[in-house]
């Protein structure tokens, strides 16, 4: 090898050696962001998880007091059936003594002998 050759093979070898170490910096420097950001999103998770988590007992929170409340209204609605049924027969009781009532009165009104005179006799 001549000497202007190896001057060459040493150039090229320098010239390698210093875009090697220029990739290296930039990677380094790439490592170091992406460490930050590593870094940065941990703490956002942390953060996300403390709001899910608040999120998540809220939520218990209302879906048992929902619980609650349609277990009383169930038992108020089982009331209401219930009183129904009562109010039914007791209505029935109510139209039955009021027809014989109305009954009553028409025949006082009529009078006994007022279907007699509607079949013409006197």
């Amino acid at each position: 090898m001549t000497s202007e050759e190896m001057e060459k093979s040493i150039e090229f070898i320098l010239q390698m050696q210093a875009k090697f170490e220029s990739n290296v910096a930039r990677s380094e420097a790439n490592i170091d962001k992406l460490g930050a950001t590593v870094s940065n999103l941990r703490v956002s998770v942390a953060e996300l998880a403390g709001i899910v988590s608040e999120s998540i007992r809220i939520s218990d929170d209302r879906f048992t007091r929902l619980d609650d409340r349609l277990a009383k209204l169930a038992e108020a609605q089982k009331d209401l059936t219930e009183s129904q049924k009562g109010l039914t027969e007791s209505q029935k009781t109510t139209d039955e003594r009021l027809n014989a009532l109305i009954d009553v009165v028409e025949r006082h009104i009529t009078g006994h002998n007022h279907g007699q005179q509607a079949l013409g006799e006197p």
